[in-house]
C-alpha cells in the first residue's frame, strides 16, 4: 500500500526537488509524471501508463520499461497504487511502431484512436526533461471511454471553463496529507482562466503546477493493504516454483468463502509470477464472479500480461472454455466437474509432466515444454453442496498448494482435504487501508462484466460534466438508460434455425415453449464436433422452431451471446455477440443460461417492454419468475421449543 510519510511536509523541503513533476502534451490526453523513489501514487479511474524511467510496482507487478499496461482502479473499489522502488534507473528507447503494434496484441479492445505516435514523441521528448531530478518517471494516457468502461471512470471536479487533463483519472490524497497538494502545486488556482487567444483545446501552456493540481483529488478512499501474511505466503510460492529440485509446473489452488479477497489473491499472485515466468495458467472456476470472462463459464487462460483491476475490467479469450449456464455450479453439478476436469487435461497436456518413454518410474519434462505454474480460483461456495464441489476439485487437481483464505466468521470458515501430498497455507483476509466505502453487490459486478464484454467497442458520447461522481452510491445507476440504449444499437448477427442446434444448461423446455425461451436469452456460443447438418432437401422442407439437443453436451465454448429477438417467418435468429464473424461461423450449438438480464432490459429512466417481466407487483422495477431456493442459513425454532 501506499506510505502515507511519504506525504508528509518533507516531500517539498529545500533544496531537493519536489515529490512530484508533471508535464502534458498538447491535447491534455498523455501526462508525464515524475516522482522520487519513495513516492507512490494512490490511483483513482482509468489510465494506460508505461515506466519511461525507474523502478515501479503496482498490485506485486513490476513492469518493465517501455511497455504500456491498463490500470483499473474505480473509486468504489479498493485503489491500486503505483510504488517507487530503488534499482533500476535506465531509460527506455524512444517509443516506436513495434511499442504500438505491441499495445495492440496486449489490449485488443483498446480503438486504434487511443494511441497516437506523434503525442508519444511529444511525450517522450517531455519525459527527457525529468529524467535528472527525477529517478522514476510514468507517462500516463487516457484511455478513451466507452460503455464498456464507463464505470471505471473518475471525475469529481466541476467542469470549468478550462478542461483539465487526463479525463477520467485522478491521484488521490487524503484530507490528512493537504500539506502535500500545498506543497506540490504552489497552492494553485486551477479555476483561474487561460491566456488570451488560447485555444481551449490546447493544454501545453499549462505549467507543471497548474497540472498536478488538475489530476491531484482530496478525497476518501481506501487501498489494498497487502498484509505479511499474504507477502510471505506468494514469496514461499515462488521459492517453491523457481527451486532447482521442483523443475516441473506446479499447481496452485486458492480457495476461501465469499468476499475475503480470493480473487485479489489471485491477481497478485499471478502478477508476482509473470515477474519470473512467461507464463502463467488461470484455470477460473468461479461461476458467480468470474476474473477474465462473464458469468458462467469455467475457463483456462495462458496469461502474459497482469491483471491490474477488478474481474471486469480485464475480458480475456481463453485458450478453452465450457459453459456451465448460471452463476453457481449447483445447476448442474457433473457438468461443472467434468468441464474442469476437461480443462486440467488440456493443461497436464500443454505445460504439465510427462512419463519417459524410457522408464516407467522417471518423470521427465519435454524440452519444447517450459515451466507454466497453474493458479486455480474456486467458488465461494463452501457450504453443503459447495463444500463437496471445492473438495471435488482439490482432490481432482491434486495441487502442489492449497491457499485457504481464513475469515473469522463462522460462515467462512469450512476444512480443507488433508489427505493428499498438497501443502496447505492458511491465510487471513486482505486488509483495505482507509475510509471504507459500501462495495458494489455481485449482481451488479456481474453486469459490469456483461457491460465490459459486449461494449468494449461501444463509443460512450456522454460529457465529462455527466460522468462526474459516478463513484458515489446514489450516482451509480445515473446512465443506466444510456447503457442500455447501446446494448439496442450494437449490430447482431443473424442466424439460420436451421444453422444451430438449441440445448439448455441444466435443465429443459416443452418444444412448444422454445422460441419464447430463446427470447432475451444470454447463451453459451458453442462448437459441437458432433453436429448433423440437415441435408439440402430438409431444408427446403424445414419449419418451426430450431432442433434441440436432450442430453447436455459438454463441448467447448467460444463466447457468449444475446439472443436479442427473432422471426418466426423467417426462421432466424438475431444475436449480439463481440466475436468476430470468422469465429460465429463455427458456432452450431447455442446453450441457454438461466442468468438474469434484467439489469440490461430495464431502464429507470426509460422503461421499455421485456419478455417474461410485470411492473403490477411489489417489487417497483419489476422482476420475472425465478426458482425457488431454500434458506437454509436461517435459524428455525424446531417443535415444542
Amino acid at each position: 500500500m501506499a506510505n502515507m510519510a511519504h506525504y508528509g511536509p518533507a516531500a517539498g523541503a529545500s533544496g531537493a526537488s519536489p515529490l512530484y513533476r508533471a508535464l502534458c502534451v498538447r491535447s491534455g490526453n498523455v501526462v508525464i509524471l515524475g516522482m522520487q523513489k519513495n513516492a507512490s501514487v494512490n490511483c483513482a479511474g482509468m489510465v494506460l501508463f508505461r515506466v519511461f524511467q525507474g523502478n515501479v510496482q503496482v498490485l506485486g507487478f513490476r513492469p518493465p520499461l517501455g511497455v504500456y499496461f491498463s490500470l483499473h482502479s474505480p473509486k468504489w473499489n479498493n485503489l491500486l497504487v503505483i510504488e517507487g522502488r530503488p534499482g533500476n534507473e535506465d531509460t527506455q528507447a524512444p517509443f516506436g511502431p513495434s511499442n504500438a503494434s505491441l499495445l495492440q496484441v496486449m489490449e485488443p479492445n483498446l480503438p486504434s484512436e487511443a494511441l497516437s505516435e506523434d503525442e508519444e514523441i511529444a511525450a517522450d521528448r517531455l519525459a527527457m526533461q525529468l529524467v535528472s531530478d527525477y529517478p522514476v518517471v510514468l507517462v500516463l494516457r487516457a484511455i478513451p471511454v466507452t460503455f464498456g468502461n464507463v464505470t471505471s471512470f473518475y471525475e469529481n471536479t466541476r467542469p470549468e471553463k478550462v478542461s483539465t487533463v487526463l479525463p477520467g483519472f485522478k491521484m488521490i490524497i487524503s484530507q490528512y496529507n493537504q500539506n502535500l497538494l500545498r506543497d506540490i502545486t504552489d497552492e494553485f488556482d486551477i479555476t483561474s482562466a487561460a491566456p488570451p487567444n488560447t485555444d481551449p483545446m490546447h493544454h501545453d501552456w499549462k505549467s507543471p503546477e497548474r497540472i498536478l493540481a488538475e489530476l491531484v483529488v482530496v478525497d476518501s478512499f481506501k487501498t489494498l493493504h497487502f498484509t505479511e501474511p499474504w507477502q510471505a505466503t506468494v514469496d514461499s510460492l515462488q521459492a517453491s516454483l523457481l527451486a532447482e529440485e521442483n523443475p516441473m509446473s506446479q499447481k496452485i489452488i486458492v480457495c476461501g468463502g465469499k468476499g475475503v479477497g480470493k480473487s485479489t489473491f489471485c491477481r497478485y499472485l499471478v502478477n508476482r509470477l509473470l515477474s519470473e515466468f512467461k507464463i502463467v495458467a488461470f484455470l477460473d472456476t468461479d461461476l458467480g464472479q468470474s476474473e477474465l470472462t462473464p458469468s458462467g463459464l469455467v475457463a483456462l487462460h495462458a496469461l502474459t500480461t497482469p491483471l491490474l483491476g477488478p474481474g471486469f475490467s480485464h475480458m480475456r479469450n481463453p485458450i478453452r472454455s465450457f459453459f456451465c449456464g448460471n452463476t453457481n455450479p449447483g445447476n448442474d453439478p457433473l457438468y461443472y466437474m467434468k468441464a474442469v476436469k476437461s480443462l486440467l487435461r488440456l493443461y497436464d497436456t500443454k505445460w504439465g509432466i510427462h512419463r519417459s518413454a524410457n522408464s516407467d518410474n522417471e518423470i521427465s519434462r519435454s524440452r519444447q515444454h517450459a515451466c507454466v505454474p497453474l493458479v486455480i480460483n474456486t467458488d465461494g461456495w463452501i457450504k453443503s453442496m459447495g463444500h463437496d464441489l471445492l473438495c471435488n476439485v482439490i482432490e481432482t487437481t491434486n495441487p502442489d498448494h492449497v491457499v485457504q483464505l481464513v475469515a473469522a466468521t463462522k460462515n467462512k470458515q469450512f476444512n480443507v482435504p488433508i489427505g493428499g501430498s498438497w501443502h496447505i497455507y492458511a491465510v487471513p483476509p486482505w486488509d483495505p487501508i482507509g475510509v471504507t466505502q459500501p462495495p458494489r453487490s455481485s449482481k451488479e459486478l456481474r453486469m459490469y462484466r456483461f457491460h465490459s464484454y459486449f461494449l468494449a467497442q461501444s463509443r460512450c458520447d456522454l460529457s465529462r460534466a455527466l460522468l462526474q461522481n459516478l463513484q458515489v452510491l446514489s450516482e451509480k445507476n445515473r446512465v443506466d438508460s444510456d447503457i442500455y440504449r447501446a446494448y439496442a444499437q450494437l449490430t447482431p448477427f443473424a442466424v439460420s434455425f436451421d444453422q444451430v442446434d438449441i440445448s439448455f444448461a441444466g435443465s429443459s423446455v416443452p418444444p412448444s415453449q422454445l422460441l419464447f425461451s430463446l427470447n432475451a436469452c444470454v447463451v453459451g456460443l458453442c462448437v459441437n464436433p458432433e453436429h448433423i447438418p440437415f441435408e439440402q432437401n430438409d431444408l427446403e422442407l424445414r419449419e418451426g422452431p430450431p432442433r434441440i439437443v436432450l442430453q447436455p453436451v459438454h463441448v467447448p465454448c467460444v463466447g457468449v451471446g444475446i439472443i436479442r429477438a427473432m422471426d418466426a417467418k423467417k426462421r432466424q435468429l438475431f444475436i449480439l455477440s463481440p466475436l468476430p464473424l470468422s469465429v460465429l461461423k463455427r458456432v452450431n450449438l447455442l446453450v441457454c443460461s438461466s442468468i438474469s438480464l434484467d439489469s440490461i432490459m430495464l431502464s429507470a429512466h426509460e422503461p421499455v417492454q421485456a419478455p417474461y417481466v410485470v411492473t403490477d407487483v411489489i417489487s417497483s422495477e419489476g422482476t420475472g419468475s425465478g426458482v425457488m431456493q431454500s434458506r437454509n442459513n436461517l435459524k428455525r425454532k424446531r417443535d415444542g421449543k
